[in-house]
């Protein structure tokens, strides 16, 4: 069970509570221009920093009296570029030592640079199927493949784009916009329902001179475990640092570019 739950989400940071004026219905006038900017924004790169105060003890009560669980934030550190020509280049760094290039063409096919070099989407899932049948267990392969396979390649402003709609309700403190979005069974919503909510996304814009330069996205789930529906509360807390400067021709090996093509082992081909 401790192994299952140290791939969920580490607790949020604390923060002060500063006083906000009342809440302000959908998108305020100043932030939906800086949301339409970064929405326009043909090249730009952006990095993803997570609080995680490493393995953090949790007492669940259950029908046969307490249990004590070990959680933690096991997302990487992520760096993602956006050229102009509409290639991606998404890089993740796990506190591991394992680190995982994703390449992404602008029509959405992808090669990801592994530690046993770059492999297509279909090779990828070829090889986690063979993982699957090995009769003497996983690989040195075997832990580091659903992870290539997982790549998150939503950009920040379709990561955004939930908090545009205009049911949703902001405050302000300053130079940020808060706006808190219940997640319900199938995925956020803006529609207020919290009794059938299983947790929260609450994100904090900071907007300075009209242009959004970094937000913060909490995420407080309660997940379910063990055939006991055991609910534990996994809590994410993450840092997106935005840059506006040009991204130029994404540099990668040919061998990353062979592979984008029909018939290199590319679901397409």
């Amino acid at each position: 069970m401790t192994r299952n739950l140290t791939r969920l989400a580490g607790l949020c940071s604390l923060a002060v509570i500063l006083p906000v004026s009342p809440a302000l219905a959908g998108p305020p006038p100043e932030l939906a221009a800086a949301l339409q900017y970064l929405r326009e924004q043909h090249s730009y790169s952006w990095e993803v920093i997570n609080g995680d105060p490493g393995p953090v003890e949790q007492d669940i009560e259950t029908a046969r009296g307490p249990i004590k669980t070990v959680i933690h934030n096991a997302s990487p550190h992520l760096k993602g570029r956006l050229s102009a020509s509409g290639e991606m280049l998404i890089e993740r760094d796990w506190p591991d030592g394992l680190t995982l290039q994703t390449l992404v063409a602008a029509d959405g096919a992808q090669v990801t640079n592994t530690p046993a070099g770059w492999l297509s989407q279909r090779e990828i899932l070829e090889a986690i199927a063979a993982e699957r049948l090995r009769p003497d267990g996983p690989s040195a392969s075997g832990p580091w493949l659903p992870l290539a396979e997982a790549v998150n390649t939503r950009r920040p402003a379709e990561e955004l784009e939930p908090f545009l709609d205009p049911r949703a309700e902001f405050e302000k403190s300053g130079e940020t916009y808060i706006c808190t979005i219940p997640i319900m069974a199938e995925g956020p919503a803006a529609v207020r329902d919290e009794s059938q909510a299983i947790g929260r996304v609450i994100v904090s814009l900071h907007v300075v001179g009209g242009v959004l330069r970094d937000y913060e996205l909490k995420r407080e789930i309660a997940r379910y475990v063990t055939r006991a529906k055991i609910p534990i509360v996994a809590n994410s807390d993450q840092i997106v640092i935005l840059s506006y400067l040009p991204v130029g021709r994404i540099d990668v090996p040919e061998e990353a570019r062979a592979k984008l093509k029909p018939g290199r082992g590319n679901p397409r081909g």
